[in-house]
């Protein structure tokens, strides 16, 4: 599928507004600040780069071990000798983690989960919360 820069509208409205929700009787601010995700929202309700979104945006490839074995089955086709080999021997980066790769004005650009963690200063790998849990199932009672 071709995809133009200019065919994509970029949403700038808040993406989550808790406030809204919980006045429509959706109260589900208290899970993500669980989560210690509410920076996240912020950073998203922040300012958007539209240029640079639709730029990023039509460059981007979810690049995960799917991929990765495409990549090096690619490379075995061009130098058969290389099969059996490793990524590292076939001149491959090392497969870690899935990513979703791009580039902005030429910069290379890789996002994964761990960096999202890392921006919003929370653990990739979530919480799960009792507490809040109990509330929710008293709160239907």
């Amino acid at each position: 599928m071709s995809l133009e820069e200019w065919d994509l509208n970029v949403q700038v409205e808040n993406p989550v507004d808790f406030v809204s929700l919980a006045h429509n009787g959706c109260d589900i601010k208290k899970y993500y600040e669980a989560q210690d995700l509410i920076d996240y929202f912020d950073m998203l309700n922040g300012p958007t780069y539209m240029n640079l979104v639709r730029h990023f945006w039509v460059r981007a490839q979810v690049y995960d071990c799917k991929a990765a074995q495409f990549e090096m089955d690619e490379k075995v086709l061009i130098d058969p000798s290389l099969a059996g080999k490793s990524r590292e021997e076939m001149g491959l980066e090392p497969f870690t983690v899935t990513e979703i790769r791009s580039s902005i004005m030429g910069i290379s650009v890789f996002i994964s989960e761990e960096h999202i963690a890392w921006v919003n200063m929370s653990a990739s790998e979530g919480r799960f919360v009792q507490k809040l849990l109990r509330e929710q199932k008293q709160s239907m009672e």
